[in-house]
């Protein structure tokens, strides 16, 4: 996270469905965002360790101390969890909403063409989509999971035999595609 980027806000899944890797994670990395640079106004409870550390990250220190001021005065301001995290609540909450709304939206031309040509779902969105489809829709969402898989299998293979220790700081974005394909987006899951 950086300190006051302008981010992206998507009010619907279909236009992130026409950017690289996974639309749900590339979604909810973008809706997080927002959530922790406009909590100056609001009043949290609990976070997690990943928000707690968002939050420092992001906001200007006056806002940042008013909020952790408010914390330090809660019973139990720091949850072990992200399931019982203000922050990882409105994230999941957000997930469902968008992943009912691409299932919505299976006649959709973006979604039809996203599904021939998407590049990028990570394992957990995907398992997340799958048992919602209809049986003639779910083996797309297979295949594409296959060639992402495939890509990144490719891309790592690369950076693990031509890998330069000494001078070559290249080929980091293939292992933290690899990371995001296999867990989702950081700080999207507890």
């Amino acid at each position: 996270m950086r300190k006051h980027k302008q981010h992206t806000v998507y009010h619907s899944i279909l236009p992130v469905l026409r950017e690289t890797g996974c639309p749900f994670c590339r979604l909810l990395k973008e809706f997080q965002a927002e959530r922790l640079q406009s909590r100056s106004e609001m009043h949290l409870h609990q976070l997690c360790n990943f928000h707690v550390w968002g939050l420092a990250a992001v906001q200007d220190a006056p806002d940042a101390a008013r909020i952790f001021l408010s914390l330090l005065d809660e019973a139990a301001p720091l949850s072990g969890h992200g399931v019982d995290c203000d922050v990882c609540r409105e994230i999941a909450a957000e997930e469902d909403l968008r992943i009912r709304e691409f299932v919505s939206c299976l006649q959709c031309a973006a979604v039809t063409e996203w599904l021939k040509h998407g590049w990028g779902l990570c394992v957990p969105h995907g398992m997340k989509l799958r048992p919602l489809l209809p049986p003639t829709v779910a083996p797309q969402i297979d295949s594409l999971m296959e060639r992402s898989r495939r890509q990144l299998c490719l891309e790592l293979e690369r950076l693990r035999d031509v890998w330069d220790s000494e001078h070559n700081r290249t080929g980091w974005g293939a292992v933290g595609r690899a990371a995001e394909f296999l867990v989702a987006h950081r700080g999207l899951r507890a």
